[in-house]
């Protein structure tokens, strides 16, 4: 009965620990659709003016679906531990072992958030052909790199940057060598002009695709 016991509140804690993490990365995710929506709201549809920007958002957090799902393997397993706690029956040491053993928790949800992180830049890649790499940066204002497949040089990139006001309705331009060429093209009359980001990166693709294609 003592193991039996043990075992069980193994479980009751770990399911415990993971509850919470789970309701953290909820948190997050909602703060995040809360951030996103408010962009959404500013940004309008087909008109370009100040406020025009539209955001792309994950519509399912990976991390927050990936603890889900180890949340129910644990409320499967705690309900098996206490039917038998009720029955007197043998510890049940074979079935907690592999599944809630912490390192392998852990890694089970790495490795599920990066293939489902993978699979959504995969999918952003063929439908935007832009590839987009986020780089952490200080005060939680990540910078994002971003590449076409149409792009003259392989080392030919657009960078921005996470903005400092509470408010975001776009993106800050950083001046790389490829931003910096495109001021004096009609491309950037999108920023310049209509503070269209969207607009600005379709007719940088646009205009790629043009130079690739008349070559």
């Amino acid at each position: 009965k003592k193991e039996l016991q043990t075992t069980h509140n193994t479980v009751l804690e770990k399911f415990g620990k993971l509850k919470d993490a789970l309701y953290a990365e909820r948190s997050k995710a909602e703060l995040a659709e809360q951030r996103a929506n408010r962009a959404e709201e500013l940004a309008g549809k087909g008109s370009f003016n100040p406020h025009t920007t539209r955001v792309l958002h994950l519509q399912h957090n990976p991390l927050t679906e990936a603890l889900k799902q180890e949340v129910a393997v644990l409320k499967r397993q705690l309900q098996a531990a206490t039917t038998s706690a009720t029955k007197e029956k043998q510890p049940l040491a074979g079935m907690v072992g592999n599944d809630v053993d912490p390192n392998k928790l852990h890694q089970r949800l790495k490795q599920s958030f990066k293939e489902q992180i993978g699979r959504f830049r995969e999918g952003v890649y063929l439908m935007t052909g832009f590839k987009i790499d986020m780089i952490p940066g200080p005060d939680d204002r990540p910078k994002f790199k971003v590449r076409s497949v149409f792009a003259e040089q392989e080392q030919d990139h657009l960078m921005f940057q996470w903005p400092a006001d509470k408010n975001v309705d776009s993106l800050d331009l950083l001046g790389t060598e490829l931003a910096k060429s495109l001021t004096t093209t009609p491309s950037y009359e999108f920023i310049s002009r209509f503070h269209s980001l969207p607009a600005f990166l379709a007719s940088v693709q646009l205009s790629l695709f043009e130079k690739q294609t008349m070559m």
